[in-house]
């Protein structure tokens, strides 16, 4: 599923695709793994909602059933929204429908879906296609660019192809010139993102998504993609010099991360993760990697064959 699908899907969930493409898109998107994730994802943002739900959800049964003119059915329910049309939307992804229909709570959460929607910011979405060449080397004291180890933006071939666009970002050393790593199995790139005012006034949390792929797939090597968003609460100017990850990992406010074992060659494999932030929270640091787990090296640092990662996003996303 690429990145014109996922604005296409989120444009249908908003009410603001029109039918002639709404039932061409679901056909198309029926078979693809990739999209039922990815409809998944954006309908567990309603499962934080039923404590809230179930205290709302009988008031809102007894509004509805003591409406009597189709005004008062117009005021209940939101004019524009694809939520209604759910039904379609199942039959391209009925494993998506499971999340919804346990309970009478999902009856009760209709008038609420359009407030979960505002909710959620995009914040980064980068497909390395321009402003992208080599990494900067080490971790970043400003906001808005790529550095770590070695890496570049590099145009897809016909063997292997971005995730959306035309290009991706190569993972190439596990090291960058001058830093004398006795040993190093790690590919890592970051990027410090300012979310200062996004908090909303419940529950926020930012969520950092993206792809890898490699190469070629051998018996005796394995790699994985690795995600790891970090919280920091204060100003710049306050960090160390240099920054290290060791210190961001012991002075965050928060942190997750997650990883994917990649388990198959040119295929592009999803890894998201969630952390909670708050209005104190400042910027997120982003750590993304490429980690050869196996075979385990003695000295020296990795480098990297083929191995790869694309559309890297950023949301953050403001619960009742």
């Amino acid at each position: 599923m690429n990145e014109s699908e996922r604005q296409l899907v989120d444009l249908y969930l908003d009410g603001e695709l029109p039918d002639a493409e709404s039932v061409p898109l679901l056909t198309r998107l029926e078979t693809d793994p990739q999209a039922i994730s990815y409809l998944a994802e954006r309908a567990t943002l309603l499962s934080d909602l039923r404590r809230s739900l179930k205290r709302r959800h009988s008031q809102q049964w007894a509004v509805a059933s003591t409406a009597k003119s189709s005004e008062s059915r117009d005021v209940a329910r939101p004019r524009n929204s694809r939520w209604f049309a759910w039904p379609p939307l199942a039959a391209a992804a009925g494993v998506v429908i499971g999340l919804f229909c346990a309970s009478v709570a999902w009856a009760a959460a209709l008038p609420w879906l359009s407030e979960v929607r505002q909710s959620l910011k995009v914040v980064l979405s980068e497909s390395f296609e321009k402003g992208v060449g080599k990494t900067m080397p080490g971790l970043p004291r400003v906001v808005g660019v790529w550095s770590g180890d070695e890496a570049e933006a590099v145009t897809s071939t016909p063997a292997i192809k971005s995730q959306s666009g035309g290009k991706m970002l190569r993972f190439i050393s596990a090291t960058y010139p001058g830093e004398d790593s006795p040993r190093s199995q790690w590919s890592d790139v970051y990027r410090l993102v300012d979310v200062r005012g996004l908090a909303g006034a419940g529950q926020s949390v930012a969520r950092l998504s993206a792809s890898f792929l490699q190469d070629t797939l051998s018996p005796e090597q394995r790699f994985a993609g690795r995600a790891e968003a970090l919280a920091i609460d204060k100003e710049l100017s306050a960090l160390p010099s240099p920054l290290t990850l060791a210190w961001l990992e012991q002075n965050n406010s928060a942190m997750g991360a997650r990883g994917a074992v990649l388990t198959a060659a040119r295929t592009w494999q999803h890894v998201s993760v969630e952390v909670p932030i708050t209005r104190e929270t400042r910027y997120i640091m982003l750590h993304l990697a490429m980690v050869q787990e196996q075979p385990n090296i003695h000295s020296g640092a990795v480098q990297f064959a083929g191995h790869f990662i694309d559309d890297v996003k950023m949301e953050v996303v403001s619960r009742p």
